[in-house]
């Protein structure tokens, strides 16, 4: 904990100091002083969660699906190495036609878990944190608002070590344009880093295990109806419960605890601060209008190889925050929003960069060469081309012609690097492609055809399974072990408009008396998205998202205080939850095809994305104890299923333990036609304490 006192030492001292003045010696000023109070609260409180599936985390290199599995790998005649092209000849080799036509005398048996230790662990997170809230009333119109958050991971986890690959491939390279930091040791829990290393989020200091940062430091003024605030803050127009419709100014931090917190606290804590300007103002009795204009600052993902990584760790991720310009990007909307009675409306417009991104393949920058008996074959051939451009190769052709000195060189210009804690094979491929939704044949040809040099060392584009499977392998063979590909995050500018009506009901039934029902729609023109096939061609389609809310607070039983409900339905028709567009969705990893197919592997799923919330919390008689449940259903067969205990001793202690039950094979025959399965890991039973003073 020394860092965080270190860190917070110089704000701390003199809020303190502050607070020790008398009160009426202050008393007597005028202006900005003759109101003057300072408070201070906060809590310290430990978080644990238990892994209770013995399942690791299959986006990490130690939970990889083919650790333990022995997969044969065989390599074949790249097909711009044909007699026609005179090159196949002089090296004795022969042979012609699509990839997979012709196998080469090379071939082995891999298997992922001789290179890469498989991990074990007993618990997904560990977390002590501390939050110092001060509220400094200056006077009747100023106050300055400062919220201090601390975090310290004791890292008790069973992790990946880079120094362990060392000895392969000449150990992990993660190349120019990506954060070395994130990729070349052991995993950095809360580092944020873009490509040029520096920390996106400003109030923020981070290392591997620790976070100290400011989600609220800002000055208010108010002064009859006008609010305004100006500072890091987060800004919450939405309500829902794994749902996003309103809620669209800030970003969501998902290092800690992923999706995984209490759900009945909302976005609360995971909602990314924002330097920004927001203006309240109560235009009438009945009509309120709210506006920001802040940084743009995008959602933060778990790191590589962290306990609730999405991200696959065969990729290395440069992210353009910095280096693309988006750091002085500025996001701003508002929002209308009146109350009649029974019935409400509300309106907004925000103009923002997605915070979400996307990603697509970019170079990676290792300049490695091929090596082995593949590789040096490759190699020897790479050689042997001409040099473009020059008297004897006027006209580049990929088959004679060379654009660079050597295959190092040239894979530096590819979105892949010949490194240790890739993919090792075909089948890894496609699982993968078809677990993190994208197209497994079309992202390799748009590696192909987006860079020149791709096809420079002898690449080329498959048109079905079998063709993109032989020359997987043979360029993993070619490696000597595996490939990394490398993908670039940029972000987007987009409009979204949302209109809510709401409705309180009144009846003489009592369960439906005060039922609050809220209708939400939000429209974006032109959305952009990840491409499924990684292409730097990102989807541009227009999208709409309907969510209805109803809850209440409705006393069942005499002896027990009110129980508060509340059910939500949300449909989408391009993405998930999560932004991922739906035609990646429902794909198959190579052996979940028959035997000998050879066809292309289709998108299976059709229509929306659509989702069911269910929520309940019920106090008991003294309110010592709370029971709550939070489910989120995929309607294509994911379920979370979360319920929980709170209990309240009294003296500011509080203990809560819920259980996070996570199946994305509920029902269907394909888990990758629902969003829930990509966190099928992690069955948890979580606890957490807390002291409050």
């Amino acid at each position: 904990m020394k860092l965080f006192h270190v860190s917070c030492r110089p704000l701390i001292v003199p809020f303190i100091s502050l607070a020790m003045l008398s009160p009426l010696a202050i008393a007597d000023d005028e202006g900005w002083f003759e109101d003057f109070n300072v408070s201070f609260n906060g809590f310290v409180r430990a978080e644990i969660a238990g892994s209770t599936s013995g399942e690791e985390n299959p986006n990490n290199q130690g939970g990889n699906y083919y650790n333990n599995q022995s997969i044969s790998r065989q390599a074949y005649l790249p097909p711009a190495l044909n007699p026609v092209s005179g090159v196949g000849s002089l090296l004795g080799l022969g042979g012609a036609g699509a990839w997979g036509t012709t196998p080469l005398p090379f071939a082995d048996t891999i298997r992922r878990g001789d290179y890469i230790k498989t991990t074990s662990n007993d618990f997904n997170y560990a977390v002590v944190r501390t939050e110092i809230e001060m509220n400094m009333q200056f006077n009747y119109e100023w106050r300055f608002i400062a919220r201090l958050r601390g975090m310290f991971d004791p890292e008790i986890y069973d992790a990946f070590d880079a120094k362990d690959v060392a000895d392969y491939q000449g150990g992990l390279d993660s190349g120019p344009h990506a954060n070395p930091a994130l990729y070349e040791g052991t995993p950095s829990y809360f580092d944020y880093l873009a490509d040029q290393g520096g920390n996106p989020n400003p109030l923020e200091w981070t290392g591997k295990n620790y976070q100290v940062y400011f989600p609220t430091f800002l000055l208010e003024y108010a002064s009859g109806d006008l609010s305004l605030r100006l500072g890091n803050q987060q800004i919450a127009w939405g309500q829902a419960i794994f749902f996003r419709v309103f809620d669209t100014p800030n970003g969501l931090d998902l290092r800690r605890h992923s999706l995984l917190d209490r759900g009945l606290e909302e976005f609360s804590d995971k909602r990314v601060p924002m330097l920004s300007l927001r203006a309240t103002y109560q235009v009438s009795g009945n009509v309120l209008a709210d506006a920001y204009v802040g940084r743009f600052q995008p959602s933060v993902f778990g790191n590589p190889n962290t306990p609730y990584n999405i991200i696959p760790t065969q990729f290395t991720v440069h992210d353009a925050y910095e280096s693309g310009g988006y750091d002085d990007k500025i996001s701003a909307g508002f929002r209308l929003k009146g109350d009649y009675g029974q019935w409400g409306w509300q309106a907004s417009f925000v103009s923002r960069y997605a915070t979400e991104g996307t990603f697509a393949w970019t170079k990676s920058g290792v300049n490695k060469p091929l090596t082995g008996l593949v590789g040096n074959v490759i190699n020897t051939a790479y050689n042997v081309k001409l040099p473009a451009n020059s008297v004897a190769c006027p006209v580049y052709d990929p088959a004679i012609c060379r654009l660079y000195d050597n295959s190092g060189e040239a894979m530096a210009n590819t979105s892949f690097s010949v490194n240790p804690g890739g993919i090792y094979s075909a089948e890894e491929w496609f699982k993968y492609a078809a677990e993190a939704r994208l197209d497994a044949i079309g992202g390799l040809n748009a590696a192909i055809t987006e860079f020149d040099a791709t096809p420079d060392v002898y690449a080329s584009v498959g048109g079905n399974v079998g063709e993109t499977a032989a020359q997987l392998n043979t360029f993993f063979l070619a490696a000597g072990g595996s490939m990394r590909g490398h993908i670039e995050r940029t972000y987007h500018r987009e409009n979204d408009f949302a209109l809510g009506a709401s409705y309180v009901n009144e009846s003489d039934n009592n369960f439906l008396n005060q039922l609050i029902f809220n209708l939400e729609v939000q429209y974006t023109p032109e959305r952009t998205f990840t491409n499924p096939t990684l292409s730097s061609q990102a989807i541009k389609e227009d999208e709409y998202t309907v969510a209805l809310v109803v809850d209440k607070w409705h006393r069942f039983f005499k002896e027990l205080p009110g129980t508060y409900i509340v059910f939500q339905a949300l449909t989408k028709n391009r993405s998930d939850l999560v932004g991922r567009h739906l035609s990646g969705y429902g794909r198959v990893g190579l052996e979940d095809l028959a035997s000998g197919d050879t066809t292309t592997v289709k998108n299976e799923k059709t229509g929306n994305a659509s989702y069911i919330v269910f929520g309940f919390l019920q106090p008991t008689a003294n309110k010592i104890f709370e029971i709550e449940l939070a489910t989120l259903i995929d309607l294509d067969g994911g379920v979370l299923f979360q319920p929980g205990l709170r209990w309240n001793p009294g003296k500011g202690l509080t203990v809560e333990a819920f259980y996070n039950h996570v199946d994305g094979s509920a029902w269907g025959d394909n888990p990758t036609t629902n969003m829930v399965s990509s966190l099928d890991f992690a069955d948890e039973l979580a606890l957490r304490v807390t002291m409050q003073f």
